[in-house]
Parts: C-alpha cells; sequence; structure tokens
C-alpha cells in the first residue's frame, strides 16, 4: 500500500510540474513540491519501518534528515525565482533565444539589439529594440514593428505585452552611395527630423531664385545617417525640357544646395513623373 501510494503522488508531482513550467505558474512548481513531499514522507516511513525489522533505528532520523533538506532546497529555490519577479528582475536569456529568432524572421527587421523581459506572475513583458532600413517611411516601419509584435504573440503565448523601439539599421557601410540606395529601396520615403524646415528653406531659396524657370520644388525629405545628413529633393519640369537638359539643370542644383549647406553631404533631386500623392501635397503645403 505504502508503494502504491509513492507511485501515485511521484506522478501526480511530475504530471504538476511540467504544467507548472509550461504555463510559467511558480504557484504550480510548489504545489508539485507538495505531492513529492507526500512521497517522499512515504519512503521515510517505509525506510524506518524497514530499519527497525533490520535492527537499524538509526535510518528513520536518517531519512528524515534528507529528506528535510530537499524540501529546503525546493523552498529556498522557488522562494527566489518569485523575489526575482517582484523585483522586475531579468529573465533567464535562455527564454530569450527563441523569441528573438522568432523576430529575426519577420521580414523587413534587419537585426534586434537590447531585447529584455520581466515576469509577472505567469505573464512575460518584453523590451526590444528592432532595426529596419533606414529609408523606410514611419508607417511602413509602423507596420514592421506591429507585425513583430504579432508575431511573438502568436508564438510565445506566455508574452503578455511587447514595447517595441524602431532604430534605423546601418549594414550598408559608410561609403554607401545615397543614389544607389534609394533606388534599391522599397521606394517609401523617410521621417520628418527636425532640420526639416530649415533644409526646405535652403533648396526652396535656391530653386526659386536660380531655376524657378525650370524647375520647382514638391518635395523634400532629410535623412540622418551615420551623423551624416542625406537630401531627397523631388522637383517638377516642363515636359517640353529634354532629359539631357534636365539632368543638366538637376546637377547644377545639386551643386548649389551642397554649397548652401556645409552639413549635407549627399543630395539626390529626383524628377516627379504624373501627379503627386495627395496626402504628401498637404503635407508640403503645410509646412510652407
Amino acid at each position: 500500500m505504502t508503494t502504491l501510494a509513492i507511485s501515485i503522488k511521484e506522478g501526480l508531482y511530475w504530471i504538476t510540474k511540467r504544467a507548472g513550467e509550461k504555463e510559467g505558474s511558480g504557484l504550480m512548481k510548489a504545489n508539485a513540491w507538495h505531492h513529492r513531499a507526500d512521497a517522499i514522507s512515504s519512503v521515510v516511513a517505509l525506510v524506518g519501518v524497514g530499519g527497525s525489522i533490520l535492527g537499524l533505528p538509526l535510518l528513520d532520523p536518517l531519512a528524515g534528515l534528507v529528506v528535510s533538506g530537499m524540501i529546503l532546497k525546493a523552498g529556498i529555490k522557488t522562494g527566489y525565482e518569485s523575489v526575482l519577479e517582484l523585483v522586475d528582475a531579468a529573465v533567464d536569456p535562455s527564454l530569450l533565444e527563441p523569441i528573438k529568432e522568432t523576430i529575426l524572421r519577420v521580414h523587413g527587421v534587419k537585426g534586434c539589439h537590447r531585447l529584455r523581459g520581466r515576469k509577472a506572475g505567469t505573464s512575460l513583458y518584453l523590451d526590444v529594440h528592432i532595426e529596419v532600413y533606414p529609408f523606410l517611411s514611419v508607417s511602413a516601419a509602423h507596420d514592421i514593428g506591429e507585425t513583430v509584435r504579432h508575431q511573438i504573440q502568436k508564438e510565445h503565448n506566455q508574452v503578455a505585452e511587447v514595447f517595441i523601439h524602431i532604430d534605423p539599421s546601418y549594414l550598408v557601410g559608410p561609403t554607401m552611395d545615397l543614389k544607389r540606395i534609394l533606388k534599391d529601396s522599397d521606394g517609401t520615403n523617410s521621417e520628418a527630423i527636425p532640420r526639416q524646415q530649415s533644409a526646405e528653406a535652403i533648396v526652396s531659396n535656391i530653386i526659386s531664385s536660380h531655376f524657378s524657370e525650370k524647375m520647382a520644388l514638391e518635395h523634400l525629405m532629410l535623412h540622418y545617417v551615420q551623423g551624416r545628413v542625406l537630401l531627397q529633393v523631388q522637383v517638377s519640369m516642363s515636359p517640353e525640357i529634354l532629359i539631357r537638359d534636365a539632368m543638366e539643370v538637376a546637377k547644377q542644383a545639386e551643386e548649389e544646395i551642397l554649397r548652401a549647406d556645409a552639413s549635407i553631404s549627399q543630395i539626390s533631386l529626383q524628377l516627379r513623373l504624373g501627379q503627386q500623392i495627395k496626402q504628401l501635397q498637404l503635407a508640403s503645403q503645410e509646412r510652407r
């Protein structure tokens, strides 16, 4: 009968322990040790009775001492893990590695860093910086961030919330060519930054004073990449102008702008063909 009780209690221990690990519940893990303590107590009783029968009465207190030590160790371990949760200690890096792999599988994510997590009960709260292409628009980068959030919560049920910071990726290197990068990109614009109005005033003045009969400023985007200022300018020209002449005018305008502002390291002047996107046109008018 004692052997049957030991087997049942040990089975309950493993069932409860696995459920606790699956749910990330310290309470269930502690309850699992309650079952094991019952099983070990039965073992102690069996050893004590066997020792008495064999004429070894010391086996009973020795077995009790061993059991007490095992229970004490389990209690300290469980208590320590609970205290770490209460003080918002960082979770084990091994728990974050599968989450990092999930993030890097999302299309558009070039890398991630500063992945941190904290536990609150059975829930896990994450904080991560993801790296995206530096010339994406705000809306495109935000969409990638939301995709990352969705994939994490889909594949990792214990994650309750993800706080995502979006950083530009600089894998293209310091000797990048702006025109080549913009050509290879998906065609989206970068976000506006504080120097936008200042740069737009400089470009607008140069075009209006030197090239007013040949081109008009349509849209301007300023990029900061590795401490360098890169300028993307969109203009419209007369439909009668030849491509050869348009290229020459664009080259002259680029040289004038670079001379006017030493902080600009590269400029890409592009000719707009077709109608401008209405939202971009309204935004440009509001800034002016």
